[in-house]
C-alpha cells in the first residue's frame, strides 16, 4: 500500500507484522545507467526492477500506457484522437485485463510486485515526478499489473495493426481472375525468389524429420507467389552467432543488434535482474519486466524483424440495409460497444466499435472501403487473451533449447528471426510468430462471407523454419528470407522480400571461412563493418555501363568523376564524399520491371547485385539486358541529383557537391537529431524539443551497412564460455531524466562503435563502480489487494494496494486476527492527523495524500521517537485495511 511503501523505502528498515517478511533488495546502477537488481526472491526482485524502471522511465511509461489505452487525446488534444481510436477499436484496454487473468499465478505475482515497485518510486519522489510530468499537465496514475501487458502491446505493435493493403491485394487478384482465371492470375503475380538466400535450407529443416514430413504433407497456401512491396517499417536487424568450432574459446559467441531509429530515452530499456532462480539481462519494454532480447547464465538470444505478424484481415459482405453481415448465406448481427475518448480542449468523441465472428471492423480507419463491404481485423492475441509478455517472462529462466522453445510457444507479435546460443555448445535459429493458418496467403484478405476461408489454427512452432547446429558453423540474419519456396506456408514478403538484404549478404561474406572469433573480433571486425555490399558490387558495373552507353548527363559525369578513384574499401570512403549519395539503391529499382527476374524490394536489388557482380568479377562483363542497364543508369542519375538515401536519418547531410566544394571529409556535419520521448517508431507526442539531442559527427550513416550508426540503439555480445566476459551498449543512454548525466552515458561508446562490460556476477558488477540503492521491502502474504486503476475508469481506493500481493483465491470469509502489538496510533497530534488523511485515501485526492506524506517525512526527520510512532502507525494501517478488506 502506498503509505507502507513510503515508510519502507524512505525511513529505513521495515516493520514486521503477521503475514509479512522483510526482504532486502539492492539496486546497483553502473556508470552507464544500467540497473542491476539483486534480491533473494523473484517478487522482491521484480519490485526492485519496477522501482528502478520508474526512476529511469516513468514519463515514457506513461506515454506508452496512454498509447495502448487510447488516452493520448485527453492530454495532448484533438490531433491524437485518431491514435486513440485505433487502440480503442483494437480493444487493447479490455484485452490487457483479460490476458492478465489468464497468466500463471507466479507471473501474475511478478507483475504485481513490479507495479508496486513502480508506484513506490512514484510516491516517494513527488518532486522528480512533477518536474518530468509538468509538460503534460497531469499526474501519473498508479501502475497496475495489467499496465505491464498494455505497455508491451503498445510498444511491440510497432505502429498501427490496421492496414488496407491485404484488401487491395484481394481486389487486384480478383480482377486478374476475372480476366483470365485463377492460374493465370497467380502467374501474373509471380516474382523471382533467390532460394540460396534462405536462412533455413530444406536440408537444415529435414534434420527435424517429424516436422519436415508434416510440412511435406501439408496443402500449399493459395496465392503463395503474390507480389507486393516489402514493408518499409522498422527493420530491427541484425544478429549472428558462431558455434564453438568457430570461436577462440570453443564455446559459442552471439551478437544482437536490433536496429531501430534512436530516440531519447531509447525504445528499449536495458536491465539486469538477479532474483531467486532468475539471473538475466538484456532489453525489455519500459513498463514491462520481461526480456525481448537478452541472455542469462546458460543461453543467449538475438532478434531481427521478420516483416510480418499474427494478424489477418477478413473482407465481409454487408446485408442490403448495412446493419448485418453475411456468413454462409445467413445474416449475422454485429456485436457493438461504445468507446468514449476524452479530448483536451475539445468535445468527447464516442467511437462505436462493431465486431463480427472474425474480429473488429475498421472501416472508420480505412481509406479504400467499397460500398457493401467491411474490413475486419483478425487478431489472435486479443481473441485468445494471450500475451507475448508470457514468453518474455519465461525467457528469463530458460536454460536450454528445449526450454527456450517452450517459452516461444506463447509468443505472438511482432514476427522475428531468432538466433540462439547456449553453454552446451549449441547454436540455433527459429522463425517466431503466431501465424494464422489460412486457405490463402494472409497477405490477401480472406473472404468472410463464404465460410470456406476460415482460420483453422496457427502454424505450429515446430513447423516454422528452425534449425540447430548447422553444418556451416554459424547462423546469421538481417531480415532476409527465412525459408525457400518448398515451404508450404506463406510467411509474408518480409523486410528482405524474396531473398537477401545487403546486410545479410555482408554477414555471410564476413562469417564464411575458417577464422576463429573472439569478443573483440565481433566488435571490431563485424559489428563495426561499414561496407555497403550493394554499393560496392554495383558501382564499378554502373560506371562501366555509363561509359559503354556514353551517358552525357553532366551531373552523372560529375558524380562518376568524383568516385572513380575509390578503391571500394570502407577505410577510404571518407576521402570520397560523393559516395554517400549512392546509398539509395532501392528507389530506382522500383518500377524498373525487374521483379520477375530478380524479385521485389531489397531482396530483388540484392539478388541483382549478387548475380551481376559474379559475372563482372569473372570476366568484366556488364549486363546485356536493357532493363538491368537502364536501372544502373537511373541509379547514377538519381544519386547525382541528390535523391535521399533509403533509411538516411533525419537531418543527415546529403549534399555531396557542397562537401566536395568545401574539401571536407564525409564525416563533417554528418549529425542526427535524437528526439526526446517520441519513441520511434511509435511516434509518440513531442514533449519538449529543447531536450532533443544532436549527435556528435558520425562516420557511418549508410543504412545498408552492418554498423549503420543511426539505427545502432543497442548491442550485446555474449560469450557463452565466460558469461561475465559479455559486452553491451545502449544509445544514447538508459534514462530520461534531463538533469542526469546518465541520459547520454552511451553516446561515446555508440559513436565509436564500442561496447562496455555486461557481467552477471555481483562481484563483477560491483567492480564497475556502481551506486547502490537499498530497499527493505515487505512481502505481503495476505488476501489479494483491492482492484487498482484500470484504463477504463479509475476505481476508488486505487492507491491502497498491498505491497507485493500474492495471487491466491481469497476465501469467502477471512477469520479475524488479533491486532499486532506493534500496531499503535501515533500519540503525536500532527502524525495522527496525517495518518487519518492517508487512511481515508479512497476518498482523498492524490495531491492531498502526497502533501501529507511529504509533510510527515520532513516532520520526523532526525527524531527517532517520532519515526517509531510512524512505524507503529504503518503496522496499524496494514491491520485496519486487511480487516476492512475481509469485511
Amino acid at each position: 500500500m502506498r503509505f507502507v511503501w513510503f515508510v519502507v523505502c524512505v525511513l529505513g528498515p521495515c516493520v514486521s507484522t503477521a503475514g509479512q517478511t522483510e526482504e532486502q533488495v539492492d539496486v546497483l546502477r553502473d556508470p552507464w545507467g544500467v540497473p542491476h537488481v539483486f534480491a533473494p526472491t523473484e517478487e522482491a526482485g521484480f519490485f526492485g526492477l519496477g522501482y528502478a524502471t520508474a526512476e529511469d522511465r516513468r514519463l515514457q511509461m506513461e506515454l506508452v500506457r496512454r498509447k495502448g489505452a487510447g488516452r493520448l487525446a485527453e492530454v495532448f488534444g484533438p490531433e491524437w484522437v485518431q491514435s486513440d481510436r485505433e487502440s480503442r477499436i483494437a480493444g487493447y484496454p479490455a484485452w490487457s485485463r483479460e490476458a492478465l487473468a489468464k497468466l500463471p499465478a507466479e507471473m501474475h505475482s511478478w507483475l504485481a510486485a513490479y507495479a508496486a515497485g513502480v508506484n513506490a518510486w512514484t510516491s516517494a519522489h513527488g518532486e522528480a515526478v512533477a518536474c518530468r510530468f509538468q509538460p503534460l499537465g497531469v499526474e501519473p496514475e498508479p501502475w497496475t499489473p495489467a499496465d505491464c501487458l498494455l505497455a508491451a502491446r503498445a510498444a511491440l505493435s510497432l505502429g498501427s495493426p490496421f492496414s488496407d493493403h491485404s484488401v487491395s491485394q484481394y481486389h487486384r487478384f480478383q480482377e486478374l481472375v476475372a480476366q483470365g482465371g485463377e492460374a493465370a492470375a497467380e502467374q501474373h503475380l509471380h516474382m523471382a525468389v533467390e532460394e540460396a538466400a534462405a536462412i533455413v535450407s530444406e536440408t537444415d529443416m529435414a534434420q527435424d524429420a517429424a516436422a519436415y514430413q508434416r510440412l511435406k504433407n501439408r496443402p500449399r497456401m493459395g496465392g503463395f507467389r503474390l507480389q507486393g512491396t516489402p514493408t518499409d517499417g522498422p527493420k530491427m536487424s541484425h544478429a549472428w552467432a558462431v558455434g564453438g568450432a568457430r570461436s577462440q574459446t570453443g564455446k559459442p559467441l552471439l551478437e544482437s543488434d536490433p536496429q531501430l531509429p534512436l530516440s531519447t530515452p531509447p525504445f528499449f530499456y536495458e536491465f539486469h535482474l538477479s532474483a531467486g532462480p532468475i539471473d538475466a539481462r538484456g532489453l525489455g519494454i519500459p513498463g514491462c519486466p520481461g526480456l525481448f532480447i537478452g541472455f542469462n547464465r546458460h543461453i543467449a538470444w538475438g532478434a531481427s524483424a521478420l516483416g510480418t505478424g499474427s494478424h489477418a484481415v477478413f473482407l465481409e459482405k454487408l446485408t442490403a440495409d448495412g446493419q448485418s453481415y453475411l456468413f454462409a448465406g445467413q445474416a449475422e448481427p454485429f456485436t457493438r460497444r461504445l468507446e468514449r475518448i476524452r479530448v483536451k480542449d475539445g468535445a468527447d468523441v464516442v467511437q462505436e466499435v462493431l465486431g463480427t465472428r472474425h474480429g473488429v471492423v475498421f472501416n472508420s480507419l480505412s481509406q479504400t472501403t467499397r460500398p457493401g463491404e467491411a474490413h475486419v481485423l483478425y487478431d489472435p492475441q486479443t481473441i485468445d487473451c494471450g500475451t507475448t509478455v508470457r514468453a518474455m517472462l519465461a525467457f528469463l529462466t530458460a536454460s536450454n533449447w528445449t526450454e527456450f522453445r517452450a517459452a516461444m510457444e506463447h509468443y505472438y507479435d511482432p514476427g522475428l528471426h531468432i538466433v540462439y546460443a547456449d553453454d552446451q555448445n549449441n547454436i540455433g535459429y527459429q522463425t517466431l510468430v503466431h501465424r494464422p493458418l489460412t486457405v490463402r496467403t494472409p497477405r490477401m484478405a480472406q473472404e468472410g462471407w463464404t465460410g470456406q476461408q476460415e482460420i483453422t489454427g496457427r502454424i505450429p512452432l515446430d513447423e516454422l523454419p528452425h534449425m540447430l547446429n548447422p553444418a556451416q558453423g554459424f547462423i546469421s540474419h538481417a531480415n532476409n528470407m527465412p525459408v525457400g519456396t518448398w515451404y508450404p506456408f506463406d510467411l509474408g514478403l518480409g523486410t528482405g522480400g524474396n531473398g537477401h538484404t545487403g546486410r545479410s549478404w555482408r554477414l555471410q561474406q564476413l562469417l564464411t571461412g575458417t577464422h576463429l572469433y573472439g569478443v573483440e573480433d565481433f566488435e571490431a571486425s563485424v559489428h563495426r563493418d561499414a561496407v555497403n555490399p550493394l554499393l560496392t558490387a554495383l558501382l564499378p558495373i554502373a560506371i562501366k555501363v555509363a561509359d559503354e552507353d556514353q551517358v552525357e548527363d553532366a551531373t552523372v559525369q560529375r558524380l562518376i568523376h568524383a568516385v572513380r578513384g575509390w578503391d571500394l574499401r570502407a577505410e577510404t570512403r571518407t576521402d570520397y564524399p560523393a559516395v554517400a549519395a549512392l546509398s539509395n539503391v532501392l528507389t530506382p529499382y522500383r518500377g524498373s520491371g525487374l521483379n520477375d527476374l530478380y524479385g521485389a524490394g531489397m531482396g530483388g536489388v540484392t539478388n541483382l547485385a549478387r548475380r551481376l557482380s559474379a559475372d563482372f568479377a569473372r570476366d568484366g562483363a556488364t549486363p546485356r539486358g536493357d532493363r538491368e542497364r537502364a536501372y544502373l543508369k537511373r541509379w547514377l542519375q538519381a544519386s547525382a541529383q541528390g535523391t535521399p538515401g533509403r533509411g538516411r536519418a533525419t537531418g543527415a547531410t546529403d549534399d555531396w557537391t557542397a562537401r566536395m566544394r568545401q574539401g571536407a571529409p564525409e564525416a563533417t556535419g554528418r549529425t542526427i537529431t535524437i528526439p526526446y520521448q517520441s519513441m520511434i517508431p511509435l511516434q509518440l507526442p513531442k514533449i519538449d524539443p529543447a531536450l532533443d539531442i544532436v549527435s556528435p559527427p558520425l562516420t557511418c550513416l549508410d543504412a545498408g551497412t552492418i554498423w549503420s550508426q543511426p539505427g545502432n540503439v543497442y548491442t550485446h555480445i555474449v560469450d557463452l564460455a565466460e558469461i561475465d566476459n559479455s559486452r553491451a551498449m545502449i544509445a544514447p543512454g538508459n534514462c530520461e531524466d534531463a538533469a542526469s548525466l546518465l541520459r547520454t552515458a552511451g553516446i561515446e561508446l555508440w559513436v565509436q562503435g564500442r561496447t562496455r562490460p555486461a557481467p552477471l556476477s555481483r562481484d563483477k558488477v560491483e567492480q564497475l563502480r556502481c551506486s547502490t540503492t537499498r530497499l527493505e521491502v515487505q512481502a505481503y502474504d495476505g488476501p489479494p489487494a483491492p482492484p487498482m486503476w484500470t484504463v477504463d475508469q479509475p476505481g476508488p481506493g486505487a492507491q491502497l494496494v498491498a505491497a507485493i500481493p500474492a495471487v491466491v483465491a481469497a476465501p469467502d470469509t477471512v477469520p479475524a486476527r488479533p491486532r499486532p502489538a506493534a500496531a499503535q496510533k501515533p500519540d503525536d497530534p500532527q502524525l495522527e492527523a496525517a495518518f487519518r488523511v492517508i487512511l481515508r485515501a479512497s476518498g482523498t485526492s492524490n495531491e492531498e495524500v502526497d502533501a501529507q506524506l511529504a509533510k510527515a517525512r520532513k516532520y520526523v526527520e532526525g527524531k527517532p521517537e517520532l519515526i517509531q510512532q510512524l512505524r507503529g502507525a504503518a503496522v496499524l494501517g496494514i491491520y485496519l485495511i486487511e480487516e476492512s478488506a475481509a469485511g
